[in-house]
């Protein structure tokens, strides 16, 4: 971890005594000197107490006054507000023989000022760096924090490769609120102790007037211009680059002159190149927040990967056939002032089905002269569009209620290939478009794949790979004429079918996960050939990444499951189930509220997913969220009135001792003598959660008849936290973390969990306990790492 501010050196004093290998404070074991800057030295340092390697910032404050020192300390507390994986955490401030230090987040990497000496980044590697910063402002600025010093010395890049500069990993923001505590005011610009740094300042800090989160706008847009071109804008001829005149003179010429415009001068993206001229406006209110500019350089950083990509097919799924599609103006019945609702529909259709891999989507300008034609003869409009397939529908408002009916045609016949009808309130009429758009989308996409598809089936084929989708839904995988066998019956009669192949995958993946018997098959080998195949076969399938998420994950490998989301939902933005599944993943993995939204989306777009539903119900009983939790678990039953669902009725059992209410455990301890046959290995792991106590031989009697039926390390690691749950209920603290613990050496990554189970509680002050929370937390963070 490199010194972030390397102004002027400390003294000696501050120095002396100390020695790599001692002990400091009693708890920090030095390990070694990272570096020196102006406000103190920076060591990498053992915490002995929590057996974690942290970094430790000697500070000097020998020229502080009391009043300086205080206010010093409400910064510090004011920087411990920003928690987020693109910034430095602050942990503690504490003082030794007179001392002051503050121990931060250590971070294995590089600084930007020296992972870009000397040479260009990537334009890909540039703007992933910046979405990142971005971030990282944006979680700094919601917590009112303001970090008025940010440069690229203040920047780390983990995981980057020393010799090529190539960047892998995570970008950290450091020293938030240390400069702007050690050296006064906002308004203060002073030479010999700077509030920020002049050749990263914005006009305002220059100027010393009242700075705000635009000014962290405004140094992130100079350093992106610094990524970009290989220098700061605003540069002076006459001076030599970099010293200490020019970056003077640039500095003072951002009071007056407006930013360069690189799309003219470094051949730059327009949406890129006016991004950035508005990050340098010179008035802060016209800057975008950091927010929008990671959500601007997100979108330009996907779009550069997908032309790139585009030009590599081994690399990327691309369907082998395109599939031309145009939509028609929907028609519109009702009053005038809503003939904008089918308008605004068509549009948002368009938008989303040109994200769809496979789809050659036609402008609305090329539809536009279809919109008051009476007659729409689809093979007619076929030809002159040049397209295989139209999309149609009409827009009827009645009262406060819209119902929209849309349909695929075929080009060449007319045929009708699909329709359906949706409703909704027009109260909110965006909100309508923008579910019922994607709604759409996602059922014609599962149309159009199967139509690109349909010439490589039999249609005996075909109907047992559509029979076998509808038992999928049912979750019947591996009775006698289940989903598998419909599935082995169309790849005999069509073994290059490319959806037969990725439902296969998925089917095995699903058998493998249930609880399993000594008679079935090895589908844990069947999920493996399968996903092989299909990767080999159907790379241009969504459904394919989605099996070999599912396989990664089942397997602990969450960070690889999350990247074949990524590819599935590059293919599909709309698919349901994988936005479901990277929901689920989310909510534990550390990202609750980004997974409840898609969770949500997933549930809105496939209403019949209802295991959508139960993960959000649990993230608000972890958090003793009653009424939440009781309106969540509800939406579900009312999809699903039997509770058929094995992870629900264990939920619900689990909630019942989180909330400490035995009320609860009745109805699922009667469900689940339903599901499972009672005197049956798993049966008997279940019912520890609401029979009478047990003893700790009981208890482990029972987790070891169950653990060996389990087939895979990530159901093994659930089964190991409801046996720590069932040990604390029956009063076995100790039995519950051991088994914690044996969790923690698998793939336990249920961040929320650790940190939310009120069955834990009286494990939080073990040392141990916080070892495996914090190591859960790492290996959560680290699924979502660039």
């Amino acid at each position: 971890m490199a010194d972030t501010v390397a102004e002027d050196q400390p003294t000696d004093r501050l120095q002396s005594g100390i020695v790599i290998g001692q002990c400091f404070a009693e708890r920090y074991l030095l390990e070694a000197l990272l570096g020196r800057g102006g406000m103190g030295a920076v060591y990498r340092v053992r915490d002995l107490e929590l057996n974690e390697v942290v970094a430790l910032k000697l500070l000097d404050l020998t020229s502080e006054t009391p009043d300086g020192i205080e206010r010093f300390r409400r910064e510090v507390r004011l920087a411990r507000r920003v928690t987020h994986r693109n910034a430095a955490r602050t942990y503690d401030l504490g003082e030794q023989d007179g001392r002051r230090f503050l121990t931060m987040e250590y971070v294995d990497g590089q600084g930007l000022d020296a992972l870009t000496r000397g040479r260009r980044l990537e334009r890909a590697t540039v703007l992933d760096i910046t979405v990142q910063i971005a971030e990282g402002l944006a979680a700094a600025h919601a917590a009112q924090v303001v970090h008025r010093d940010l440069k690229p010395s203040n920047v780390l890049v983990e995981g980057t490769n020393a010799d090529t500069g190539r960047a892998g990993g995570r970008v950290i923001i450091t020293d938030f609120g240390v400069a702007r505590g050690l050296h006064g005011s906002d308004a203060t610009l002073n030479t010999n102790g700077t509030v920020g740094t002049p050749a990263y300042m914005a006009p305002e800090q220059l100027a010393g007037e009242p700075l705000s989160s635009a000014t962290d706008v405004y140094a992130l847009g100079l350093m992106l211009h610094e990524l970009l071109t290989g220098e700061l804008p605003f540069s002076r001829t006459g001076a030599e680059p970099g010293s200490a005149v020019n970056l003077m003179q640039a500095a003072l010429a951002r009071l007056h002159e407006p930013p360069p415009d690189l799309a003219a001068t470094h051949n730059l993206d327009p949406g890129l190149a006016q991004l950035l001229s508005l990050m340098l406006a010179r008035e802060p209110s016209e800057r975008p927040s950091a927010d929008r500019v990671a959500a601007a350089v997100a979108e330009l950083l996907a779009e550069l990967v997908a032309a790139q990509a585009s030009d590599n097919a081994d690399n990327t799924p691309a369907l082998v056939r395109q599939l031309a599609l145009a939509v028609l103006p929907f028609s519109h019945r009702g009053p005038a002032d809503s003939a904008y609702i089918g308008e605004a529909l068509g549009d948002e259709l368009i938008d989303l089905l040109a994200q769809t891999n496979g789809l050659r989507v036609s402008g609305g300008g090329a539809t536009a002269r279809y919109a008051n034609r009476r007659d729409r003869d689809p093979r007619e409009i076929g030809r002159e569009l040049g397209v295989d397939a139209l999309v149609d529908g009409t827009v009827q408002v009645v009262g406060e209620r819209v119902r929209i009916s849309a349909r695929l045609l075929d080009g060449a016949t007319g045929f009708q290939r699909w329709s359906e009808r949706f409703e909704g309130s027009i109260g909110d009429v965006f909100e309508l478009q923008d579910k019922l758009g994607k709604r759409i989308a996602e059922a014609l996409r599962l149309e159009v794949e199967h139509s690109v598809h349909r010439g490589d089936a039999t249609p005996e084929a075909v109907e047992h790979y559509l029979r076998a989708r509808q038992l999928a839904r049912l979750w019947k995988f591996k009775e006698p004429d289940g989903a598998i066998e419909h599935l082995q019956r169309s790849l005999t009669l069509a073994p290059s079918f490319k959806p037969a192949l990725a439902a296969y995958a998925n089917a095995c993946m699903h058998a493998w996960f249930l609880p399993r018997t000594d008679e079935e098959p090895d589908y844990q080998s069947m999920a493996e050939q399968a996903i092989e195949v299909a990767l080999g076969w159907a790379p241009e399938v969504a459904e394919t990444h989605l099996a070999a998420a599912r396989w990664h994950t089942q397997a602990g490998d969450y960070r690889s499951g999350a990247r074949s989301l990524s590819y599935a939902l590059t293919i599909a933005p709309t698919y349901a189930s994988a936005l479901a599944y990277l929901g689920q993943l989310q909510v534990e993995g550390g990202r609750p509220l980004a997974g409840i939204d898609n969770l949500e989306l997933a549930f809105e777009l496939e209403p019949s997913l209802a295991f959508c539903l139960p993960p959000i119900a649990r993230y608000h009983v972890l958090r003793g969220e009653v009424p939440s939790y009781d309106g969540w678990l509800g939406r579900y039953y009312a999809v699903e009135p039997r509770p058929t669902d094995f992870p629900v009725v264990l939920l619900q059992l689990r909630a019942a001792n989180w909330l400490g209410d035995p009320a609860r455990l009745a109805g699922p301890a009667a469900a689940m003598a339903d599901l499972l046959a009672p005197g049956s290995p798993i049966y008997e792991f279940a019912a520890t959660l609401w029979l009478d106590p047990l003893t700790a031989d009981e208890l482990v009697a029972r987790v070891e008849q169950a653990l060996p039926l389990v087939p895979n390390p990530r159901f093994r690691t659930t089964v190991l936290q409801v046996a720590c749950e069932a040990a604390m209920r029956h009063g076995h603290p100790q039995l519950g973390l051991r088994w914690l613990a044996l969790a923690g050496e698998g793939p336990l990554a249920d961040a929320d969990w650790l940190e939310h189970c009120a069955a834990l509680e009286p494990l939080r002050s073990e040392l141990l306990f916080r070892q495996i929370k914090a190591t859960a937390r790492a290996r959560a963070d680290a699924i979502w790492w660039r």
